[in-house]
């Protein structure tokens, strides 16, 4: 879930674009006081390009302009009308005219900062996020900011790149420590990689800043308790079944607890705390536990069921009579739920 809403999504590349016009407007100053250097056409030229209000006709001119004067002073003046027309069409949401202006205009000025990530914020407006994150890096390279990082790791998310989120998903935490969002999407990510420390370490980051937080202003009360509750069973789970592989039962049961608060139907967390019930020597929850497990009918269901037969024959003389009466009690259990 992006928490970001679409109103907000240029705000990601905004610090990069306010810094770099403050640049542009101080070196056409700058430029302004020199002594002119160039002949009448050339200047009849650039006026033509600074008077040209069509986008595509002020790029045509342009490139002629670069093409015929390529080493004029006045290209310094030019970059910024351009970039003005272009950020322009951005404001407007033409995306695919500032692509295309874009990047022909990069094709003759290719270390053009501002127009840079122009191009990527164009890209993530058509969701074309393939390319966004292509110029996406160029930008990052500039201004490192953590927005843009945020913005590179939803995109590779996207793309369902798992090894190129992580790598920006750190990226995003370094710089915005408080990104609950990332650091529950890594956490996930690296759970089911079976990397645990990475997992853990995120999953109680999460928690820890989640609780501290307030709704975001531009969400919806009942989309922010759905948020939370997701959030709250992901990393309960995580920690919960990452503490039952260390065999810490202590810290395992009240976490996988704390899981069943948020998704009352988790089978893998009543099979989780089958376990370690069991492990703890308390035979009555273990075995209702799997009950549950079992009669949610997930992917914990076949050995739950297995687990379940085994501790019930156990403690009963290696019968499964009275069984039923285990399992009609957990059934009872889940159908309040």
């Amino acid at each position: 879930m992006t928490l970001l809403s679409g109103s907000t999504r240029r705000v990601l590349l905004l610090a990069f674009l306010v810094g770099s016009v403050v640049l542009i407007r101080a070196n056409v100053n700058a430029l302004a006081q020199e002594t002119p250097q160039y002949t009448v056409e050339e200047y009849n030229a650039y006026q033509a390009i600074t008077g040209e209000s069509d986008p595509t006709k002020k790029m045509e001119l342009i490139t002629k302009f670069f093409k015929d004067y390529p080493k004029s002073t006045l290209k310094a003046n030019i970059v910024p009308d351009f970039q003005e027309a272009l950020k322009n069409l951005g404001d407007a949401k033409k995306w695919t005219l500032v692509i295309t202006l874009g990047k022909q205009f990069l094709a003759i000025v290719p270390d053009d900062a501002y127009t840079i990530a122009l191009v990527a914020d164009a890209y993530s407006g058509t969701k074309n996020y393939q390319q966004f994150v292509v110029f996406g890096e160029e930008v990052y390279k500039i201004n490192p900011s953590g927005n843009l990082a945020y913005a590179m790791a939803k995109a590779y998310e996207e793309l369902k790149n798992n090894t190129k989120f992580i790598e920006w998903g750190e990226k995003t935490i370094a710089k915005l420590p408080d990104n609950y969002e990332i650091m529950l999407e890594m956490a996930i990510i690296y759970h089911d990689n079976q990397r645990n420390a990475e997992a853990e370490k995120y999953a109680k980051q999460c928690l820890k800043v989640i609780q501290a937080t307030k709704k975001p202003e531009q969400m919806a009360e009942k989309d922010w308790i759905a948020y939370t509750d997701h959030a709250y069973q992901a990393c309960y789970f995580i920690i919960g079944s990452i503490a039952y592989l260390k065999q810490d039962y202590v810290n395992a049961i009240p976490n996988l607890e704390n899981t069943l608060k948020y998704n009352a139907r988790n089978d893998t967390a009543y099979y989780y705390l089958g376990l370690s019930y069991w492990q703890a020597r308390n035979t009555t929850l273990a075995l209702k536990n799997f009950a549950k497990a079992m009669l949610l009918n997930g992917r914990t269901a076949a050995p739950a069921k297995v687990q379940l037969e085994n501790l019930w024959k156990q403690t009963h003389q290696m019968s499964l009579v009275g069984l039923d009466k285990v399992v009609a009690v957990a059934k009872a259990e889940l159908e309040k739920k």
